[in-house]
């Protein structure tokens, strides 16, 4: 019984080092790297950060085909100098993995989560449960929508991959 519960506690901290810990991008497949570009050229051609969530999801359906299992950080707002109409900039809000709230709470401060923007991360830079922020910005709305292969958090205003994103802090 002991040993039972010893290889459960073992297990999670297994994933959660993991999960904590990811710094490279997860390997895309050509399949999904098509799919990716699909989706990036469909939010950037929205023209809008308030349209992203019909271009992500209307080109990641299931129902139309194979989806890329991933995670859209939605801006609520605008900020001047972050162009929606960017595709570094949708490919940065975008991590090729499902983080639903659950999962992204347990991360540590100054994790990294790696986006579509290759050499980019998102940095968790507040995890209390009264002001979770990544790249300092709150998550206003976590778990706006949840699939068994897609989320969408939305974000009080976009992210600056130049502040954040690189690889120091």
């Amino acid at each position: 019984m002991a040993t039972t519960k010893h290889l459960l506690l073992f297990l999670l901290i297994i994933a959660i080092i993991t999960i904590t810990s990811s710094t490279s991008l997860p390997f895309l497949t050509t399949e999904q790297n098509q799919i990716a570009t699909k989706i990036i050229d469909a939010m950037v051609s929205s023209g809008s950060f308030e349209d992203w969530s019909g271009g992500f999801l209307n080109n990641n359906d299931e129902l139309n085909g194979p989806v890329l299992t991933s995670t859209l950080f939605l801006p609520k707002t605008s900020v001047e100098g972050i162009n929606a109409t960017s595709p570094l900039v949708a490919s940065y809000h975008i991590v090729p993995q499902w983080l639903d709230f659950s999962v992204i709470s347990l991360m540590m401060p100054f994790s990294r989560i790696p986006t579509l923007l290759s050499g980019h991360s998102i940095v968790v830079t507040n995890n209390s449960a009264s002001g979770f922020t990544l790249d300092g910005v709150l998550i206003s709305e976590p778990d706006l929508f949840v699939s068994p292969t897609i989320v969408i958090h939305r974000m009080a205003f976009p992210f600056n991959f130049s502040r954040y994103g690189g690889g120091d802090i």
